[in-house]
């Protein structure tokens, strides 16, 4: 058995619907009903819920644990920052804590690219995914707890009309012909990466008999926001409005040298996402 939590999420929703094609076993958890999925195997608890917690590790028993549950983006974390402690921070360390006292035999923590820019670009997202990389590491060589990190990158696709990042942001002001408000000039670059294409590499992590402590989940290939914006303009035969704007505090702006031309396989997952959404977004 296969605990998920963020089941509800845009990545638990996707990673769910894999394992279903797999008929893998699992246990989905979250702290609000999906609002995509159906399935008797998923129930509604809070990672903060130590009680309610302990109580599903009991009942269920999950050997591998998939740990997506999070407050996530820098916008949201930098909001609320006791609501992103509690989360990230103290729902981690339940999750690691109970994997621990019932044995578990691998445990997936989420993490992001954005622990790594901490240090020259500190923000409390940053801050609370550093942190989730040090429990993984204590917990792994003083309680020997078969623990390791899956960094994502910028993950886009469906099953996602919640999310606020660049790709979807985009789409959906496009669509709604609204602005788009781009940071600093447009030209800071990302990796982007389809969420189909990161399900395949959790699930090679999860079946993997060595786990170093990080996994990098990307496609090492960094595309402008910009550039983004006018591959998706030519999907759709919309020139999407938008407007610069400052970027708010914590949100990377450094400019890159990049050499990379949108690659096929971006230009056809950003069309796959773009049909999902004229197909779902009202």
């Amino acid at each position: 058995m296969i605990l998920i939590t963020g089941s509800s999420g845009f990545l638990g929703t996707n990673l769910i619907n894999f394992f279903l094609k797999k008929k893998i076993k699992f246990i989905g958890i979250d702290k609000k009903k999906s609002a995509y999925l159906n399935n008797l195997n998923l129930k509604i608890a809070d990672i903060t819920n130590k009680k309610k917690i302990e109580k599903i590790f009991e009942r269920y028993k999950p050997q591998k644990v998939i740990h997506l549950a999070a407050i996530s983006g820098v916008g949201s974390c930098q909001k609320d920052i006791q609501k992103a402690f509690k989360t990230n921070i103290e729902g981690t360390f339940n999750i690691l804590f109970y994997a621990k006292k019932y044995q578990c035999k691998k445990v997936l923590l989420a993490s992001s690219f954005a622990s790594d820019k901490f240090n020259t670009n500190p923000n409390y997202y940053g801050y609370t995914k550093k942190t989730l990389e040090d429990m993984a590491l204590t917990f792994k060589k003083n309680f020997n707890l078969n623990v390791a990190v899956l960094k994502f990158s910028n993950i886009y696709g469906s099953f996602s009309l919640h999310k606020n990042s660049a790709i979807h942001q985009i789409i959906k002001c496009n669509l709604k012909k609204t602005h788009f408000k781009l940071h600093g000039t447009g030209k800071q670059s990302r990796d982007f990466i389809h969420v189909d294409s990161v399900t395949k590499l959790i699930f090679k992590v999860l079946k993997s008999n060595k786990l170093p402590l990080i996994n990098f989940i990307n496609t090492n290939k960094l595309t402008r926001i910009i550039d983004i914006l006018h591959l998706i303009d030519q999907i759709s035969k919309f020139k999407t409005k938008y407007k610069f704007i400052k970027a708010p505090d914590g949100y990377d702006i450094k400019i890159k040298k990049n050499n990379n031309r949108p690659n096929k396989n971006l230009i056809i997952n950003l069309k796959k996402t773009f049909n999902w959404y004229r197909s779902n977004y009202k």
